[in-house]
């Protein structure tokens, strides 16, 4: 298992995010914008409380990225299966749960963390993630390479809602 931490901050007060976050198009805007050419939501619930999502998206491969091992097995689409839980546990706390799969392999990658409005429109997410791989002989290779993919994914994530909320603003949809 490899496990590591996130630290990500936020222009926006946790109203704001929350109100994003709890957006159908969102998600679907966003992975689109990422590189997804197929956004596939299972389910989207939002509430004052509560926003769950699961949706499944393919994700581009690049195997130059990737270790020769790894080449042979790649296609140059990976789908992904996405689980979001997110719980508002008070007027300046959420927390969450996320768990991302890649369909068909052996590994999965399971998060669990806060967003904390550190001071009025500012917000800091923290997620502590665990990366799993069920493989006796290559797991820990394919722990690693999840792992690394699963990093800059989240800073790719990152980037696009800091400008998701930038563009908000901009178009007084704040």
């Amino acid at each position: 298992m490899i496990e590591f931490t996130i630290n990500q901050d936020f222009p926006a007060g946790l109203d704001r995010l929350w109100a994003t976050f709890g957006r159908p198009e969102y998600p679907r805007q966003k992975y689109l914008s990422l590189g997804a050419t197929e956004v596939c939501l299972r389910l989207f619930r939002a509430s004052t409380q509560v926003i769950e999502v699961e949706l499944d998206r393919d994700a581009p491969v690049d195997p130059n990225r990737l270790p020769t091992w790894a080449r042979a097995f790649a296609a140059s689409k990976q789908l992904l299966h996405h689980s979001t839980r997110w719980r508002r546990v008070g007027p300046a706390r959420v927390t969450g749960e996320l768990e991302i799969t890649p369909v068909g392999l052996p590994v999965r990658a399971h998060g669990v963390g806060a967003i904390v409005e550190t001071t009025v429109g500012t917000s800091c997410m923290t997620l502590n993630w665990q990366v799993r791989a069920r493989l006796p002989i290559m797991g820990r290779s394919m722990e690693q390479l999840f792992s690394d993919e699963l990093r800059g994914a989240l800073d790719a994530d990152h980037a696009f809602t800091v400008g998701y909320l930038q563009r908000a603003v901009t178009a007084g949809d704040a």
